[in-house]
């Protein structure tokens, strides 16, 4: 049956759930800060639209967790399966809860008239809300060369170990970057691949002392130092064949692999926000202790904001406060 929306988001025909005309809050983006803070405000007992780009946000390319408190150990992807059962099991429970949860949707803007926001989706859709909390978190940089966009369209190119590593088994491969990401990925690599070149643009490794001596200790670690990728190489069949790399002073030369991990860092997602809300000048959300924008009403947690400790727990942290933030302005504010 067709969906018929109208500008208040408001579902008049089809099998979903008729939404609230003004939701308490929407909560954008389901990495640990969004889905902590979905469990909050739910047993608040506010109405609340929870839109999930990509469930688990950085969480998704953590191989080892152990430092969240009561799980020794847990990879990324192990956590997030745990924080989203706990965000559907209050979803699910209609009879205490309000809380509507929209997967694989990406909101586009935000804009506000008077006291009131409209979050648009890439859906086409429009909802309404008192307040908006933003846990969008940080996507992975890359290095804007050519060859590059085509190679991470799933022909070679990746940025997700904890789920791509077993793919590349007795493969030769190269990472790029030199911080404990890049460590990171080339350990993990250490179990399937045949040969790894990590290649970094500094004159020397920048990280933990134990992964950096993991991977000067492993014999099938290579790492060059101040390197600059210039271009990824593509066979005729579009996939990763290598990269065109200059090393030092010397001349470019081309460099043969199967496959490429790129981990040089995270810029925050909140580019649809930029029009609307005061960024740093790293482009994350400005915010005060109690995740307060400068914008009355809208809320910003975890990694897209600009805190100083970037950590799973701190960032559910900022969630859960963020939703306690946003019911408290509307007592507060009454509207």
């Amino acid at each position: 049956m067709t969906k018929d929306w109208n500008q208040t988001g408001v579902c008049s025909v089809g099998h979903e759930p008729r939404y609230p005309k003004v939701f308490d809050l929407i909560i954008i983006g389901a990495g640990p800060a969004g889905m902590t803070a979905a469990v909050y405000a739910a047993r608040r007992k506010m109405k609340i639209l929870f839109i999930c780009g990509e469930i688990g946000g950085q969480m998704n390319y953590a191989n080892d967790i152990s430092n969240w408190t009561g799980v020794a150990q847990s990879t990324g992807p192990g956590l997030r399966d745990q924080f989203f059962a706990h965000v559907k099991k209050v979803d699910d429970d209609n009879a205490h809860f309000d809380l509507w949860v929209r997967e694989k949707e990406k909101v586009s803007g935000v804009t506000k008239v008077k006291d009131e926001f409209f979050v648009a989706t890439d859906g086409d859709h429009v909802f309404k809300s008192k307040t908006v909390l933003c846990t969008t978190g940080k996507k992975p940089r890359t290095l804007n060369i050519p060859g590059e966009d085509i190679a991470m369209r799933g022909n070679g190119l990746s940025f997700a170990a904890t789920q791509d590593a077993p793919l590349y088994k007795d493969k030769e491969m190269v990472v790029i970057g030199g911080g404990n990401s890049a460590m990171d990925v080339t350990v993990q690599l250490m179990g399937f691949a045949k040969k790894i070149t990590l290649m970094t643009n500094l004159d020397h490794l920048i990280g933990e002392a134990c992964l950096m001596d993991k991977v000067k200790a492993s014999d099938k670690v290579e790492v060059k130092y101040e390197v600059k990728v210039e271009e990824v190489l593509l066979g005729k069949d579009h996939k990763v064949r290598g990269v065109r790399m200059q090393e030092g002073e010397g001349d470019a030369y081309e460099f043969a692999c199967e496959g490429i991990f790129e981990e040089i860092g995270q810029t925050p997602a909140t580019k649809f926000l930029e029009d609307l809300v005061e960024l740093n000048e790293h482009q994350e959300i400005v915010t005060d202790r109690l995740m307060n924008t400068n914008v009355p009403g809208l809320f910003a947690a975890g990694d897209c904001n600009d805190g100083y400790h970037k950590q799973v727990i701190v960032s559910a942290g900022e969630g859960a406060v963020g939703a306690l933030q946003a019911y408290e302005y509307l007592l507060k504010h009454d509207v």
